[in-house]
Order: structure tokens, then sequence, then C-alpha cells
């Protein structure tokens, strides 16, 4: 079993990954916060694509060659979605929700999001509650979870722990430990394994604890945390943690676990995420690519949707410019798997870069997104106010290394994807 454990673990090719430390440089204060008075309130309408400047014979090679991939078999099914300057001119679904069954996926197909759990849930979460004055970006985490200054850890940062600059490691599992305290406080007790502040390392394991954090601090669970301050103010009602098994006919299965012995639908892929209830900072939430759309316009339109003001106009410039100076895309987008280590990040988002982005070669510099590890991508491109879903259930690679990394995005054909929403746009 334990050999079992070992070769389903996504991140196995991760561990004592050598970091690339550079000078530290200090991130910029938080700004002062900003009146609500003419923030964009703008709302998802439908519409035709040359409505907003689009060309549909163009959005229709988009979505055509979705189609191709899946009817090739690379994986089982999708929905895609495409929206601008508030218009949603393409939405679709292709395949199966099951592979190799008679289960045609729909366009509201619940898809396991994985690592998009981190801005959709956790980063979200945590400048509500700065918003709220619950917790401050510039605080020790320790303050809030205190058995985490274990091994030097003390002058950690909230901000530090957002941005993906916290130090630790990309992860530290412990599925031979059946009890889920004493895994959280081994978890929270891991060693430094760079500087704090002076590289970028991707890490499920910090995103985990600062899940952990937000709720220590706000005594609610994350689940409750972001489902209070920012799924139900938007209408996200198909945005979960843990889909009951009412809704499981809609969601659309990953894949066959050894750990578990079956075929995962429902569950959080990740088995470590899985094994601690399937509530964490870093997998676990569940969505549309509807309910997806509705957060990233919120996030385009600086925090609102609406009539629901979410975060602050400050907050959200915060959360998606680059809060990593000390590390240049020059130096780090030198491959997929380090696109997604090493590159400059906001807070919890992605930042498009030229050569290595699941974002394709075509969005704005300015782009922000994230991806998540079983096949699941969104991207918000602020200068042409466009905002890309794409969902597959292709699942976690197996074994989850560079190699597999980069075959399922050439399989997924994200950056193609992406590329030929930007081609779509006339002029």
């Amino acid at each position: 079993m334990n050999e079992q454990r070992r070769a389903f673990n996504r991140r196995q090719f991760l561990q004592g990954m050598t970091q690339f430390a550079v000078v530290a440089a200090a991130a910029p204060a938080l700004g002062s916060s900003d009146a609500w008075r003419g923030v964009d309130c703008t709302t998802l309408t439908a519409g035709r694509p040359e409505d907003v400047g689009m060309s549909s014979e163009r959005l229709e090679d988009v979505f055509a060659r979705i189609q191709r991939r899946v009817s090739d078999g690379l994986f089982p099914g999708a929905t895609a979605l495409v929206a601008r300057h508030g218009v949603v001119v393409g939405h679709r679904a292709f395949g199966s929700k099951v592979a190799g069954a008679d289960e045609p996926v729909t366009l509201d197909t619940i898809f396991d999001l994985q690592s998009m759990t981190k801005v959709l849930s956790t980063a979200a979460a945590a400048l509500a509650l700065v918003q709220e004055g619950v917790i401050a970006l510039d605080a020790p985490v320790a303050r809030y979870l205190p058995e985490f200054a274990a091994n030097g850890k003390g002058a950690i940062t909230v901000h530090d722990m957002l941005r993906y600059s916290a130090g630790l490691p990309v992860d530290n599992q412990f599925l031979d430990v059946a009890d889920d305290e004493t895994v959280w406080r081994l978890m929270a007790e891991t060693p430094l394994e760079y500087a704090p502040g002076t590289s970028v390392l991707y890490s499920d394991l910090t995103y985990r604890l600062l899940g952990r954090m937000i709720a220590a601090a706000a005594g609610q669970d994350l689940d409750t945390v972001a489902g209070t301050r920012i799924w139900g103010p938007l209408g996200m009602n198909d945005t979960m943690y843990n889909p009951p098994p009412a809704l499981h006919e809609r969601v659309a299965a990953t894949g066959y676990s050894d750990l578990r012995g079956y075929t995962v639908r429902g569950e959080v892929q990740d088995e470590q995420d899985w094994a601690l209830g399937g509530v964490t900072g870093c997998d676990g939430v569940f969505s549309t690519a509807m309910d997806i759309a509705v957060f990233c316009q919120m996030i385009l339109n600086g925090g609102a949707y609406g009539g629901a003001e979410i975060l602050r106009p400050d907050l959200v410039r915060r959360m998606k410019r680059n809060n990593t100076p000390q590390v240049t895309e020059a130096a780090t987008d030198t491959s997929p798997i380090e696109n997604l280590l090493l590159t400059p990040k906001g807070l919890g988002w992605e930042l498009w870069t030229r050569r290595f982005s699941s974002g394709g070669m075509r969005l704005s510099p300015r782009s922000y997104g994230k991806a998540g590890g079983a096949g699941t991508f969104m991207w918000v491109d602020p200068d042409h106010e466009i905002i890309g879903v794409l969902l597959t259930n292709h699942g976690l690679p197996q074994p989850f290394d560079a190699l597999h990394w980069s075959r399922m995005l050439d399989a997924i054909g994200c950056a193609e994807f992406f590329d030929g929403i930007i081609n779509a746009v006339h002029g």
C-alpha cells in the first residue's frame, strides 16, 4: 500500500526540488481603501460574438478544436466558456462526464477544480477577512496559527503565503498518519526550504496551511468563509466543497484512485486533501464554467458584481498584480512545470508569461489566471476584457512530473484555446 500511495502522489516529482534563490525585494504596501463609488457592476449576459467585436466563425473554430480532442480520446469531456465586455459569446459542452460511459457533459456539469481552489476559495477568502479587519496581510501567520511558528517560521506573513513566497516546499504529505490533527501539526512544523521572500515556489502545502489559518482566524471552516463572503453573494450556487451525493450525477469523474480503489467522482482527486476531509486551501472546490465566469467578471469589475460588493478595488488590484518582484519572467519561464512553480505570481493568481503559460502566447501582458491539476483553466485578459474558462475531466497526470504535466497541457490544448479566443477578436 505504501508503494501505491507513493506512486499516486501527484507531487512526488516536485518534492525536494531545488529552489531558485534570488535577491529579495520588499513588496509594496497595501494602499488605502477606495470608495465603492464608480465600481463597475457589470453582470454577464448572453450575446453574439459580433456584438463585442469578435468573429463567430473564428470562435467556432476554437470549439471545434476542443471537440476534436475529445473525439480523439485525449480526455473524456469538457465545458468551455468565452465572455467579452460582460457578454457570454460562447458556452459549450463536449463529451462524457465519465470515460467510456454515455453520460453527456452539459453546460451545468460540475468539475473538480483542484488548484483553482487557491484563487476561488483561499485567496479570495483571505482578502475578504483583510477587508473585515479579521486578519492583516503584513501580520505573521503564527498570530492566527501559533503552531506554524515552529522551526523558525514565526516571521512569515500572510502576504508571503498568498504570493507563494513563504519558504515552504511544494508539499509535505502524511498519508500514513490517520489522525487529522497530527497531520496538521506535522505540516505546520515543516522546516523552511528557502529564505522567505527571496524566491517563488508554488506550494500546495503553503495554501493548505493558509486555509487552516483562515479557519482559525475566522472561527469558521474555510468552506463557510468562502461560501458566505464570496460564492453566496455572487450567486455561485454550483460552487462548493464536497458535492453532496444528490449532485454526483452532475459531477464529472476524474481518474482512478489506487488508494481508494475506485474512479473518483464527487470527491477531490488529490489523496492528501481527500484524506483531510476534502475541505482545504489548496484543492477541493468543485464548480461550473458559468460560476467561474461570474467570479472572474467580479474581479474584472474591480470587486463587485451586480448588486454584490465582494472585495474593495484596492484589494482586487493587489490580488492580480505582480507581488513577487524578487523573481523575473526571463529567468523562470523556462518550461511548463517551471512556469507553474517559479514564475512571478499575484495573490493566488498565476500571471501570464510569454513562453510557457497555460494561457497561451497571445493574452495581453497584464493577464492573470489559474490552472487546476486535473485539467481545468481560467484566464482573464483585462486589456481585451475577455474571460476564458476551460474545464475538463482529464484527471491528474500519472505520475505528476514535468513530462506528464506537459503532456496533459498538450492533450487538452489549453494554450490553443486561449490563443484562439484572442484570434477571434476583430482588429
